[in-house]
């Protein structure tokens, strides 16, 4: 329960750090609860600017819902997966705080409705793109960053996976591979077999030298990479291909698709991928923009 201060600044940041702390209780990934923060924030801002009053759960009405909501379709022309995402992080507060009581029961706002979009299948690198992007990165010579492009795209990594990798979670043979994953989304652990590509990239990285080391793999200039930093790395190479946007998560996404397109199951994609539902591995047998690029220009070229 938050310390409701007289100063009304000071009971803003309450509000959000003992939110906060209820997801970090819930065992909320870091990213999750940053996300969350970062979309509570966003609407504090908005809520103050348009009311002159600042944040607090029980000054939020209906009506400023519906007014958030249209100022960020409309106005700022979102996409309806960020305007549904940014609203769900708002409901999520609601329901925080309604089970705090610091909204009266009968008094909590009503969300709007979510836009409905037509739902498109996870994007992924067709091998073209695939290729494009290894070639760049080789071109670089720098055998961290090839290795951390292999990897995500013959492990199906979650980039906060690769940046917790230690030397110590791999093991390595001349014919077999294998990398844990100590505490992947929900805090499971699950191991990856890794094929001739990965083990040859971790092999060229230093793994003789480091085999069986707690030490992180991938370091960076002031330690251990984090997401921030392979994202970073991500838009330098980017930057001199014709690729659209490439991040870490997409390469997961085509990891699950190659699977999928080389004739692998559903239940083996979803325990290498560390799916807690198959419903989100199937995803990946519904068509993306490639497939329905190639599927229109089949019809194409009449005259």
């Amino acid at each position: 329960m938050p310390t409701v201060t007289t100063d009304e600044k000071e009971t803003e940041i309450d509000y959000l750090l003992a939110f906060a702390l209820f997801l970090e209780e819930a065992e909320r990934s870091p990213v999750t609860i940053k996300n969350y923060l970062c979309d509570l924030n966003y609407f504090g801002k908005w809520f103050e600017q348009k009311t002159d009053i600042k944040l607090s759960p029980e000054q939020i009405t209906p009506t400023d819902l519906r007014n958030y909501k249209h100022y960020l379709s409309e106005v700022l022309l979102l996409k309806p997966k960020t305007v549904n995402r940014k609203l769900s992080s708002l409901k999520s507060f609601l329901n925080w705080a309604s089970t705090e009581e610091l909204i009266p029961e009968h008094r909590t706002p009503r969300m709007p409705q979510p836009i409905k979009e037509e739902k498109m299948g996870p994007q992924w690198l067709d091998r073209n793109e695939q290729h494009a992007l290894v070639r760049t990165v080789e071109q670089s010579k720098n055998q961290r960053d090839i290795t951390i492009i292999q990897l995500l795209l013959n492990t199906g990594l979650r980039v906060s996976e690769l940046c917790s990798l230690m030397w110590s979670d791999i093991k390595l043979t001349p014919r077999k591979g294998r990398l844990i994953v100590r505490s992947g989304k929900g805090g499971k652990r699950r191991e990856i077999p890794l094929n001739k590509d990965a083990r040859k990239v971790l092999s060229d990285l230093g793994y003789s030298n480091h085999k069986g080391q707690r030490s992180a793999i991938f370091i960076g200039q002031r330690g251990p990479m984090t997401p921030r930093g392979v994202e970073s790395m991500f838009r330098k190479y980017v930057a001199h291909t014709e690729l659209d946007e490439v991040t870490p998560h997409k390469l997961r996404h085509t990891f699950c698709k190659n699977l999928i397109e080389a004739g692998v199951s559903l239940e083996k994609v979803a325990m290498l991928a560390g799916h807690e539902n198959l419903e989100t591995t199937r995803l990946y047998c519904s068509p993306g923009d490639h497939d329905l690029e190639a599927a229109v220009d089949l019809i194409g070229g009449f005259e």
